[in-house]
């Protein structure tokens, strides 16, 4: 059985009626619903978010523009 959902928090809304008692044990397998294929290719590859904030991460710090350079503002 397939169901559309919505996480809210440790909860998951659901968009229709599971039909099944209230108490019942199921076991919940997720996958990420979107119309942004970079989303949902980032939602399943845990190891590349990962990668990714450790480079932004690393460099917050570093300064864009050297110090003799002038802000034309």
């Amino acid at each position: 059985m397939g169901l559309r959902g919505v996480i809210r928090g440790r909860a998951i809304e659901l968009e229709s009626d599971p039909l099944l008692p209230n108490g019942t044990t199921v076991e919940v397998e997720l996958s990420v619903s979107c119309d942004d294929p970079l989303w949902g290719l980032l939602a399943s590859k845990p190891d590349l978010i990962q990668a990714i904030e450790q480079i932004v991460h690393e460099r917050k710090d570093l300064s864009w523009r050297t110090e003799d350079e002038v802000d034309p503002t």
